[in-house]
């Protein structure tokens, strides 16, 4: 009879240990129980996979992760399973807190491990910039209060283009007092602007907002010339109607209605054509045909008139 397959055990048991700042630290535990055996590693729930800051690696029984090098975002839990056909098991916690740096990289027998990092402090605002609503051409200043462990680094963004202090703007940082100066600003300069404070533990920001009233001066000067550009246009069309006005009245005075079915009435048949062309008239068909319909329309009237 098959003897039943046995559940993967850790047969190690953690132990607490210092865990320095910036060194790697090595994760080992030895599990027993019937092949094949799947190890997995998991930090605060989540699986890790060798890659980045992680190696793993699982020979001869003995499940192995490596933090290659201990920093403020790899705090936390750090969990190994291993599981084959006839179930799984699971290793304990260890909380380790950080001490001056060893001349060798620790190493850890544990299987599930927090990390605490009080050496740095991250930084943080204890104010940060209020918004502005400036009238155009003024000179403007956002203020930030910052705290931190020193080195901090300071840059500032208008949308998402950083900006290089020079002729148009300003960036100083002084006794934990972080300015960004914008001079002559315009409407164009309007938008939001982000401060971020950076230092070895971390990165922080925040966002305000600019709003410019008022033309700038380039727009100014281009609506100016639009202006001055209307007005001689007007100007010269009032005085080339005004010059063409007398020509127009004469010509319209001139010109008369003329009645070509009573003009070819005293005019010689075989004329018709030259005169109905005389006053552009190209249907002359159509013009025979009238004048014939207009002088039976005559006849018939005298003839009524007769009887």
């Amino acid at each position: 009879m098959p003897q039943p397959k046995q559940a993967p055990v850790f047969d190690t048991k953690p132990e607490s240990i210092d865990v320095p700042f910036g060194e790697s630290a090595d994760f080992e535990c030895h599990v027993t129980g019937a092949q094949p055996i799947h190890i997995t590693w998991s930090k605060d729930g989540r699986e890790i996979r060798t890659g980045g800051n992680f190696s793993i690696t699982f020979v001869a029984n003995t499940a192995h992760l490596r933090v290659l090098r201990v920093g403020k975002g790899d705090s936390g839990q750090y969990t190994c399973q291993a599981s084959n056909e006839a179930g799984k098991d699971f290793c304990s916690i260890t909380y380790v807190k950080p001490i001056t740096l060893p001349a060798q990289p620790a190493k850890f027998k544990c299987i599930s491990l927090s990390v605490l990092f009080a050496c740095l402090e991250p930084p943080s605002f204890v104010k940060k910039p209020e918004p502005l609503n400036v009238l155009s051409g003024a000179n403007i200043t956002f203020t930030s209060i910052i705290k931190g462990s020193s080195p901090l680094e300071v840059k500032w963004f208008r949308g998402s283009v950083e900006l290089v202090p020079g002729h148009r703007c300003s960036i100083t940082l002084q006794d934990s007092i972080a300015e960004l100066e914008l001079f002559d600003v315009d409407p164009l300069q309007s938008g939001d602007y982000t401060c971020q404070v950076s230092n070895e533990a971390g990165k922080i920001s925040c966002t305000t907002h600019l709003f410019v009233k008022g033309l700038s001066r380039l727009l100014f000067l281009m609506l100016l010339m639009l202006v001055k550009m209307i007005s001689c246009i007007v100007y010269l069309t009032y005085v080339i109607d005004l010059n063409s006005t007398p020509t127009k009245r004469k010509e319209e005075e001139e010109e008369q209605p003329i009645d070509i079915l009573e003009l070819l009435k005293n005019v010689d048949p075989k004329e018709y054509e030259k005169y109905a062309r005389m006053y552009g008239i190209t249907d002359f068909r159509g013009l025979l045909q009238a004048f014939e319909l207009l002088k039976q329309t005559q006849a018939e009237e005298s003839h009524r008139l007769v009887r």
